[in-house]
């Protein structure tokens, strides 16, 4: 089997939500010398191809969640596995929260869930945050992102003030933020980098906001 097939091979477990498929791929990996960048990049590709699927509505948001739960069990499998070469960089750091007053968080939780397996270092600071522990955390992280939610419309105010603080203080920090209450126009008039619909949307606005491939966001630049 060539290296090409193999890894066609490892993008359709995931697609196919297929953990015991992917587990023997990893017994194979072992043997052929095949790096984590490669494995990762036919991994995300396979959720690529489920995400899209989610967003012509031809998977439900269950079965992309099932295989996203395959993919990081990749991505753990991934550290067991010796890479030919180190690498260039770390994972980019993306700091997640509810701002304050805003106690729904099981859109975000669904969020970080995707954001980690995509690769991404995620610190997830739960809900009703305040702007201060935000700003705190980005620093002491050094985050690149920070990715603010809010369900309610009576907490914008928050949202907005943590954007601008954030701009005005961390002006290096890219901010995207997302919600069910928020448009693109609110996110613009925020001064938000980017606004994220939804989970579906989320890897290509991160994508964007970093103006990388889907393999080389995962890298902090030196």
């Amino acid at each position: 089997m060539s290296e090409k097939e193999f890894l066609k091979i490892a993008a359709e477990t995931i697609v196919n939500k297929d953990a015991t498929g992917l587990d023997q791929v990893f017994k194979e990996a072992k043997s052929t010398g095949l790096s984590q960048d490669a494995l990762l990049a036919a991994m995300t590709k396979g959720l690529d191809a489920v995400r899209l699927r989610l967003r012509d509505h031809s998977v439900s948001i269950p079965e992309f969640l099932l295989s996203v739960d395959v993919l990081r069990r990749g991505l753990n499998k991934l550290k067991l596995l010796k890479s030919p070469k180190k690498s260039s960089g770390k994972p980019v750091t993306i700091v997640i929260g509810v701002v304050e007053g805003d106690v729904h968080d099981l859109g975000k939780n669904i969020v970080t869930g995707v954001l980690q397996a995509y690769g991404y270092h995620v610190i997830d600071l739960g809900k009703d945050v305040s702007a201060d522990r935000f700003l705190e955390k980005v620093k002491e992280s050094r985050a690149a992102i920070l990715a603010l939610s809010t369900m309610m419309s009576t907490p914008l105010e928050h949202m907005r003030e943590t954007v601008v603080r954030c701009k005005r203080e961390l002006p290096e920090v890219a901010v995207i933020v997302g919600g069910a209450v928020l448009d693109q126009t609110i996110a613009d008039n925020f001064g938000a980098d980017g606004y994220a619909e939804s989970a579906v949307t989320l890897p290509e606005e991160v994508r964007r906001i970093r103006g990388t491939s889907s393999i080389s966001n995962l890298i902090e630049k030196d």
